[in-house]
């Protein structure tokens, strides 16, 4: 708001810093409705509360008025920095002349504003009532202005374009690390649809003897090694708890992204500021799949080789072409591509051909990606069967990609995903295109103004990794199961992020200062490019808290909102632990439980060690209810007829088909048809504990004809 204040007293040059004065018209006009918007906000808030003046108590009431005042007091400030500066050069005067006394106290200054915003939307209850997007948008820009203004070191300025960028970064990525941290919370249930059930995947390969379960036998998750590793080894710790392994999660899927950044924007000789500024932003940019961190640490040792000597830049990427195929088999080829790309963009960029060694080292280190879990095996097996390893290598490949058809067609795309819908408000391509729009159009300019100038067989390179990743990664979003973000569009994020990389070692270094230099529709897109991946965490901050009956009720009036969607009371908490303890206790002489859901509960010592039943998993009959796997499902159905399970812990379980309309509807009544029918036919809830989302489930005393119910 106060970007464009400058002092005539301090010899400042208003005409060429000064935006013309059909911007000051149109950035006065989209303040005044974002204020306007903000008020109705606040009125919406505090209009209720009472029987004063029509609706106010006279806390809110004095609330409302005071937070009227100050809009419209900012708003008289702004138009006077805009068209009559000179009115406020004394107290801006005063005011620099405080902030530059203050030394590195600003800092101390600083901290608050970023944090504070944070405490109040995720830590209170107010972050239930004060949710509205307006409002929480006017005190973004509010405190990224303010923040500015203490870290403008300028003599002669109030507030610098250098200062501004990095406040609105530091703000976006406070907002954005908190949203990665919303879940990590010692609540023994789940937080989410496989917030528990994920708990369990991860303890199985290092914690697998907190089971009641033969050491003898396999004991598989739906989850792959890659992952399983990563996520699971907090489970080497003797003591670990539900705390500790969901904070793990959030650290895991956010630390890498910057580490990721600051590895390819790495210099020798670079701005140190610039280049940590970079790799927050690649945190944000990243952030907007979410990505999962295994392929973030891949591509972390693809960056690390990127300039390496050839011998261990070839180890580097053989280890991250192993690590991302055992993550996921379609991540398999992702990091040959990433370092092939960046190996013939590493020279200078000129238009002139790339020296035969260039294309040597490029060669070298997309065979080496492929060399352990790819090439090495296709090698033993033609020698041990004496077969030609070329034919081998042939039948591997087309193998190969029948497998993959396989996969993407076992399981119904839904191609409606790909524009706005319930699932995904924007669409895939929607959402893909508010995420990359601005650093596309950042490149393209480069690219005009000559700061960066591939050549052909460089560009080549370029659209050579990012179209087929674009392409795979729309069509996999297609897939049932997914579509509610940009998940599945990794490769191609990150080979995007690549692209930023080679143009910032190659090219122009000064996306965050050097003002002069930027038009004004160029800081603005500077602003959208840090700005837009940290709105939807702004808009997700709310707290995850046991409220009391009284501060449900409060939020209920403040808020207008019939229901308030927040953790039960820790006293019914504690009441649904005892019931489901009691339960337990009660059954296991009858017969085998089953916990098809929250079996964190088993990994962390909530319930009794009973024998495990490690069939049946939510998830897992989740995917097998996606593809239509009846031969998964017939010795499920089996086990229900013959009553083998004297009690089933599971979500709450009901026949409610959506036809196409509603959040995941098409998962949703896949779900019903496979699991929810025929479980309900044959087993009845014993109790469903709604506060927790918890049923439990018992054979029906009536024995029932189920065969219409199966599929």
């Amino acid at each position: 708001m106060l970007l464009f204040i400058e002092s005539k007293k301090m010899r400042l040059s208003r005409v060429p810093n000064s935006p013309p004065k059909n911007h000051k018209n149109i950035f006065f006009i989209l303040t005044t409705i974002l204020f306007s918007l903000t008020i109705f906000d606040l009125y919406n808030i505090t209009h209720g509360a009472g029987n004063l003046l029509g609706g106010f108590s006279v806390k809110w009431g004095l609330i409302f008025a005071f937070l009227l005042i100050f809009l419209i007091s900012l708003l008289f400030i702004l138009w006077f920095s805009l068209w009559k500066a000179e009115v406020l050069e004394p107290a801006i005067e005063r005011i620099v002349a405080i902030r530059q006394k203050l030394f590195f106290f600003r800092w101390i200054l600083a901290l608050p504003l970023l944090v504070l915003p944070v405490y109040f939307y995720q830590y209170t209850l107010w972050g239930l009532v004060f949710n509205s997007l307006y409002f929480r948008l006017f005190v973004w820009i509010f405190l990224s202005v303010f923040l500015a203004i203490l870290l403008t070191r300028e003599e002669k300025k109030l507030i610098g374009w250098f200062p501004l960028l990095p406040s609105i970064l530091f703000t976006s990525t406070t907002y954005t690390l908190a949203r990665a941290f919303s879940y990590v919370s010692d609540y023994p249930f789940s937080l989410s649809w496989s917030d528990g059930n994920r708990l369990w995947d991860y303890s199985i390969m290092f914690g697998r003897e907190r089971y009641n379960y033969p050491t003898d036998q396999p004991l598989e998750a739906l989850i792959t090694s890659g992952r399983q590793f990563l996520w699971g080894l907090p489970f080497l710790l003797p003591n670990t708890t539900i705390l500790f392994n969901r904070f793990w999660s959030a650290l895991v899927l956010s630390l890498p992204y910057a580490v990721l950044g600051w590895v390819s924007f790495k210099i020798e000789k670079g701005r140190k500021k610039e280049w940590f500024l970079i790799g927050l932003w690649a945190f944000l940019f990243l952030n907007q799949g979410p990505i999962y961190s295994p392929l973030i640490i891949s591509a972390i040792l693809v960056a690390i080789a990127w300039k390496r000597p050839l011998w261990l830049a070839m180890l580097l990427v053989a280890f991250a072409g192993y690590y991302a195929e055992t993550t996921r088999f379609t991540w398999g080829f992702a990091p040959t591509i990433w370092a092939g790309m960046l190996s013939l963009n590493g020279s200078n960029l000129k238009d002139e051909r790339l020296a035969l060694q260039v294309w040597g080292r490029a060669l070298a280190l997309a065979i080496a990606g492929v060399s352990i879990w790819y090439l090495y095996p296709i090698i033993q097996n033609a020698w041990q069967n004496s077969t030609n390893p070329i034919t081998g290598l042939g039948n591997a490949v087309v193998g190969t990609v029948t497998s993959a058809q396989g996969d993407v067609t076992l399981q119904p795309l839904l191609w409606s995903r790909l524009f706005p819908g319930d699932t995904y408000p924007e669409g895939i391509l929607g959402g893909l295109l508010i995420a990359v729009l601005p650093l596309t159009i950042l490149l393209l300019y480069w690219i005009k103004k000559k700061y960066w100038q591939p050549s052909l067989w460089q560009s080549l390179a370029i659209l050579g990794a990012l179209l087929p990743f674009l392409v795979v990664g729309v069509i996999i979003s297609t897939k049932i199961g997914g579509g509610n973000n940009l998940h599945n569009l990794d490769m191609f994020l990150i080979a995007l992020l690549f692209v930023a990389a080679i143009m910032w070692r190659n090219g122009d270094r000064t996306w965050f200062s050097q003002s002069k230099k930027h038009p004004i529709w160029l800081k603005g897109l500077l602003i959208l490019l840090i700005a837009i991946p940290a709105f939807p965490s702004l808009r997700g901050l709310r707290p995850n808290l046991s409220l009391t009956e009284a501060e449900i009720n409060q939020v209920k009036i403040l808020s207008d909102a019939e229901d308030v969607n927040t953790l039960p009371p820790l006293e019914e908490i504690n009441d649904a632990l005892w019931y489901i303890r009691h339960a337990i206790n009660d059954k296991q002489v009858e017969g085998e439980i089953l916990f098809i859901d929250q079996r964190q509960l088993l990994t962390f010592g909530y319930v009794p060690n009973i024998p495990l039943v490690p069939e049946y998993e939510k998830k897992r009959m989740m995917n097998e209810a996606m593809a239509s796997n009846a031969t998964y499902f017939e010795p499920y159905y089996k086990d229900l007829a013959m009553q083998r399970f004297s009690l089933i812990i599971t979500e709450p379980l009901k026949i409610e088909i959506k036809n196409k309309e509603g959040i995941f509807a098409a998962e949703n009544d896949l779900w019903a048809k496979w699991v929810a029918v025929p479980t309900l036919c044959y087993y009845e809830p014993l109790e469903t504990l709604r506060g927790v989302y918890i049923q439990l489930l018992v054979p029906r005393e009536e024995v029932l004809d189920c065969s219409v119910s199966l599929p």
